[in-house]
């Protein structure tokens, strides 16, 4: 879906119209990020870009002295944020352009959700692809004029000179252009909410879907790059368990060992990248996130439940010991994440390993063993080393030793600890907000690694956890999305409602005695039904500062699962809104539009899959 072409060439070249007049002087700003609590925006503290921080008061600044605003939006853990801060924001001369012309706001994605989700929608709908750095140029009464990614310095400067030239020879006509593009993307959005469903089942369509993206050979979907994609394939394993549909197991299987045991996972310290940049799953950029890794432990234990399988359960189980290692705060929450770039700008160099390396640290044993196992087929594709990643099974590899199993694995580990020791004394950068939609994924994960165990393990940091979303997160009345101390560093969104009530719903289900968790599920869940669900749609903010496009009628599966289906779930399942008519009046007005306007799209909307079957959704 695209916008109009004439709109959308418009808003790309009109800038290289027109000719200058000259502005009122430059009114004195300064960079307002340096002591921001968000590691992200404290980092473009020293850029010479005069950055402001998104609010009503930068809004009516960019009003009061009729400039466009520059929303560059990014997060800490992104190597090209972190490229691109090197490149353009650092340099004097753009930083110039920048200050003298424009409105710079510098936002964190991951404490402003909504307003990222409105600026990617429209940069994918104008460019055909969106991610981050994300740059978007709005007029001062918040209209998108153009949008983009990365760009090189030089790129940059160009765009910005231009853009500044046509603002300065008809800003009128800029603003008209950008108030009917957002009218004609608000007219196609609609239009593709109103396709009408197939008759194909929900089922079949997810299947067909399915068979149509999935690579045979690599596992995953797509053939570029490959994301964890977790929704769809716990969607594939619900299938099984509810169905007896076999048919995808080649395909799951394949799916979960490439992941497990390639690039994306880290076969040293535990826990995954964010994804893989080639379709083997071979190179990650090496962003860890909170999500991925909460969201892929319990895939794999779900995997390991449904194939009664004791290496995806070893998978998931190291994976939340990981996060519980590396992530896991004495306050009794989990970080959002690592950055991909150490202390000294260097992606990857924290996990990569240089033969020189190798050679002087380990024992020639434990140097054969690591080379046939790690990396005995790589070619070598940073300048800082290899990554760790299995050549073959482990039984193929001891065999083509001459050893045991068991042997390869004790040197394996013995090699493992050396290794980790070396790691420590290099640089990770953390991001360490606690974020309430994240942490809500972690406590689901807690809770399903103590059903794993037998309730032997995870019990006391689940306990903390909980409690921490419900006394610290909670101001008496909402949620609060992260805090800095005392200070609230952003207000919730709609994910956080959901997914801090399923976190705190699958840890009641684990410990019944948490009499304050169910209760809480009920609070954030009427919330959730009354700020955000406006006339039949979901908003993912109930306060935007600029126009956006009035809802959605079901929001789909991102690298989180869907919060109006995870809310539209749990809104079945929980006594107290089972039995209040008005909330399931509300469930079933919006079930009736999401079978109504789903159309083929199931794959994309995976979560809503167990709601739209026959079989009622189990707990």
């Amino acid at each position: 879906m695209r916008l109009n072409p004439i709109l959308a060439r418009g808003l790309f070249i009109a800038w290289f119209a027109g000719a200058s007049v000259v502005l009122s002087a430059a009114p004195v700003l300064t960079n307002q990020v340096a002591d921001n609590p968000s590691p992200y925006l404290a980092m473009h503290g020293q850029d010479p870009v005069h950055w402001q921080v998104w609010s009503r008061k930068t809004l009516e600044l960019a009003r009061q002295l009729n400039r466009p605003l520059l929303v560059s939006i990014g997060y800490f853990s992104c190597h090209w944020c972190h490229v691109m801060q090197r490149e353009s924001y650092r340099d004097p001369a753009l930083a110039k352009l920048l200050n003298e012309h424009f409105i710079p706001v510098k936002v964190d994605r991951e404490l402003n959700p909504a307003l990222d989700a409105h600026l990617i929608e429209f940069v994918e709908l104008t460019r055909g692809s969106a991610g981050w750095p994300l740059n978007v140029f709005l007029t001062p009464d918040g209209y998108p004029i153009v949008g983009m990614t990365y760009a090189p310095r030089d790129r940059f400067y160009q765009i910005l000179d231009k853009l500044r030239q046509r603002w300065e020879a008809d800003a009128g006509q800029l603003r008209q252009m950008a108030r009917q593009a957002q009218s004609e993307w608000r007219r196609l959005r609609a239009g593709k909410a109103g396709s009408r469903s197939s008759h194909t089942s929900p089922g079949h369509s997810m299947r067909l879907q399915t068979t149509q993206i999935r690579d045979e050979l690599e596992g995953g979907f797509g053939q570029q790059n490959k994301f964890p994609m977790v929704s769809q394939l716990r969607a594939l394993l619900w299938l099984r368990e509810q169905l007896n549909d076999t048919s995808e197991d080649d395909f799951i299987r394949l799916t979960l060992e490439r992941m497990a045991s390639q690039g994306m996972h880290d076969q040293l310290g535990g826990g995954f990248f964010r994804y893989a940049t080639d379709p083997g799953w071979q190179v990650p950029h090496y962003e860890k996130m909170l999500y991925d890794n909460a969201l892929l432990a319990v895939l794999y234990l779900q995997a390991a439940r449904v194939f009664h399988s004791d290496d995806y359960r070893d998978v998931g189980l190291g994976t939340l010991d990981f996060m519980l290692h590396d992530m896991w705060r004495p306050a009794g929450y989990f970080i959002a994440g690592f950055s991909a770039v150490d202390g000294q700008g260097r992606e990857g160099f924290y996990y990569l390993w240089k033969d020189a390396v190798l050679t002087k640290l380990l024992s020639p044993e434990q140097l054969k063993a690591v080379r046939a196992a790690w990396f005995s087929d790589q070619a070598s594709r940073s300048e800082y080393g290899r990554l760790p990643r299995w050549q073959d099974s482990p039984a193929v590899i001891a065999r083509r030793l001459g050893w045991s199993e068991t042997r390869l694995q004790q040197v394996l580990d013995s090699a493992r600890e050396k290794l980790l020791l070396v790691r420590a004394g290099r640089s990770l950068l953390p991001d360490d907000k606690g974020l309430a939609a994240w942490n809500g994924l972690a406590l689901s994960a807690l809770a399903a690694g103590y059903a794993a165990t037998d309730g032997e393990r995870y019990g006391k940091q689940a306990g903390q956890l909980a409690d921490y979303l419900m006394s610290t997160l909670w101001d008496g009345k909402s949620l609060v999305r992260a805090r800095d101390g005392d200070q609230v560093m952003a207000q919730a969104a709609l994910q956080d409602y959901a997914l801090v009530a399923q976190g705190l719903w699958d840890w009641s289900r684990q410990q019944p005695s948490c009499k304050g968790c169910r209760k809480r599920v009920a609070q954030l869940l009427r919330i959730a039904w009354q700020r955000y669900f406006k006339d039949g749609r979901w908003v993912q903010s109930d306060t935007p500062l600029i126009p956006m496009l009035g809802g959605r009628v079901a929001l789909d599966d991102s690298p989180l699962p869907s919060a109006t289906a995870v809310i539209t779930r749990l809104s079945q399942l929980h006594p107290e809104l089972k039995n209040d008519a008005a909330i399931q009046k509300q469930v079933k007005a919006h079930l009736d539009a999401v079978r109504d306007t789903l159309g083929d799209s199931v794959f994309w909307y995976a979560s809503y899959l167990e709601l739209l079957l026959p079989a009622q959704p189990a707990e």
